[in-house]
């Protein structure tokens, strides 16, 4: 199958505590992670063709969608809620079942994020492929978002 690179790699951090964040709404660390891998990559939010996302608790797939920028502050529920996150939507998101349906094997989930997100790219996803998917992004989040890493892979042409 095809080359696919990591084009971009990191992390972003926020306190352990929560009593200490500036809102429980938001997840500062996602945001930071994000926003550098886009830097690193040269690329923006539109540029992604799937996000595998850090989805243990639902909220999380919201407010990680939020954090990444695919949707305002306080919309990411209706992003899911519209269709576009489906695996035939604009941003296709935990395309082979997230974290729940794997059983969420903590220490390997970022490791199994990043196969998933290869077998996307390589064309070898079977009834779970993303069409014609050349970019994706992966987020894998530690504690309550103190520590999360962000990936951004692509295709070779």
């Amino acid at each position: 199958g095809p080359l696919v690179r990591v084009v971009a790699s990191a992390v972003g951090t926020d306190s352990l505590a929560l009593s200490r964040r500036r809102t429980l709404l938001e997840l500062e660390g996602a945001h930071l992670s994000a926003q550098r891998a886009y830097a690193q990559a040269g690329l923006k939010p539109a540029d992604i063709d799937l996000f595998e996302l850090h989805d243990a608790y639902t909220i999380i797939t919201a407010l990680s969608l939020e954090a990444a920028g695919f949707a305002l502050p306080g919309e990411g529920v209706s992003l899911g809620q519209s269709g576009a996150t489906a695996l035939d939507g604009d941003l296709p998101i935990a395309t082979m079942g997230g974290l729940k349906a794997r059983g969420h094997p903590v220490g390997a989930t970022g490791v199994y994020q990043l196969v998933e997100a290869t077998l996307q790219l390589r064309e070898e996803a079977g009834a779970n492929q993303v069409q014609n998917a050349h970019t994706a992004m992966t987020q894998s989040i530690g504690g309550t978002g103190a520590t999360v890493v962000t990936h951004i892979l692509q295709r070779e042409r």
